[in-house]
């Protein structure tokens, strides 16, 4: 068991000092809000954040103020299986027997009316029921509108984690009604020196994953643990440099190459257009900022901008279900080719 003393107490996270010191103060100070929102990009630490902070309450409320985080309750909580923590998330289940759409890229209406009912119940073991919904950029229309009654008039002992990763995609009502924290990657340095550090992982490697996981620890740890996700990274970033300066044809049959694994791996194609978007990004970066990129070619700031936009709109027809052959063409499309500039590589 451990005791929280200002920010001296170890939430056991990394890179996410300034939330967790926030966090520590409102636990001291017993200022707790009914609703938090966490933003920031994919895999940064928010669901961790969440987690973490439910784990914490709970064990304080049921160990008289001391925190156990290797207590049954904390395991159950990490575990998905305490009654009393609930993640909301697309494709999960609702109470509507008509509406089983698992496969839903969306938190569906029905799945907030699911929590409506579930928060009015008293909690099993805690003081209160938390709930965390994952993503709020997820959800339909009508399941935003239900949520911000929810907001409006929150139930007694409920506490709402809003997890999201475009702030400006959520209604401004829904943001009003929470205390918000943002959720920033760490900085490439000190990821470098985590994984140098605690996974004695060798300079280059370390070096690399910091640059692709862009100071996101969630991703940095599946590009450690997972050989498969960093070769997709130089798979995909290799695949951006042969595919700029070519033609047609050849884009033509990246996008059908790349469509016809929507089916059996739709989490694997978006990842694939989030690092495109991703390599873009870095570009302006390194152009806006006047750093040295070995680059191949000759990138201009509007080329760099039409294509982020080309990218983003097709990431939006994926998660919406549009034609996945018909999506990535028009992004094939509209991406600027781009002349060669010098020899050199653009991998970083």
């Amino acid at each position: 068991m451990t005791n929280i003393v200002g920010n001296e107490f170890d939430w056991r996270l990394e890179g996410l000092d300034f939330a967790t010191n926030i966090l520590s103060r409102v636990i001291n100070h017993k200022s707790l809000g009914h609703a938090y929102l966490f933003h920031g990009p994919k895999s940064v630490g928010k669901f961790s954040l969440a987690s973490r902070f439910a784990q914490i309450l709970v064990t304080q409320d049921l160990y008289d103020g001391r925190i156990n985080l290797d207590s049954p309750e904390a395991i159950a909580i990490e575990r998905g299986e305490f009654p009393d923590v609930e993640t909301i998330s697309a494709g999960g289940i609702c109470d509507d027997s008509k509406d089983d759409d698992v496969r839903s890229t969306r938190i569906r209406i029905c799945q907030i009316r699911r929590l409506q009912r579930l928060a009015m119940l008293a909690p099993f073991q805690a003081k209160r029921r938390i709930f965390i919904i994952d993503i709020v950029d997820d959800l339909q229309v009508e399941a935003s509108h239900a949520l911000l009654k929810m907001l409006e008039e929150p139930p007694p002992n409920v506490l709402l984690f809003l997890l999201v990763q475009d702030i400006d995609a959520i209604l401004p009502t829904i943001i009003s009604r929470c205390q918000i924290l943002p959720i920033n990657p760490m900085p490439k340095n000190k990821l470098i020196e985590i994984l140098e550090r605690q996974f004695e992982t060798d300079e280059i490697t370390a070096e690399q994953i910091a640059t692709f996981s862009r100071g996101c620890f969630g991703r940095a740890m599946d590009m450690l643990n997972d050989p498969s996700v960093m070769m997709l990274q130089k798979s995909v970033r290799s695949d951006i440099e042969d595919l700029l300066n070519a033609g047609i044809n050849q884009r033509m049959d990246y996008a059908q190459s790349l469509a016809s694994n929507w089916r059996q791996g739709r989490d694997s194609v978006l990842a694939t257009i989030r690092i495109w978007m991703e390599w873009w990004s870095d570009q302006l970066y390194f152009l806006t900022k006047s750093e040295k990129n070995e680059a191949s070619f000759d990138l201009k700031v509007e080329d760099i901008l039409t294509a982020l936009r080309a990218i983003d709109r097709t990431y939006e027809h994926l998660v919406l279900n549009v034609n996945p052959q018909l999506a990535i063409e028009v992004m094939m499309l509209e991406i600027p080719s781009v002349p060669f500039a010098k020899q050199g590589n653009i991998h970083g």
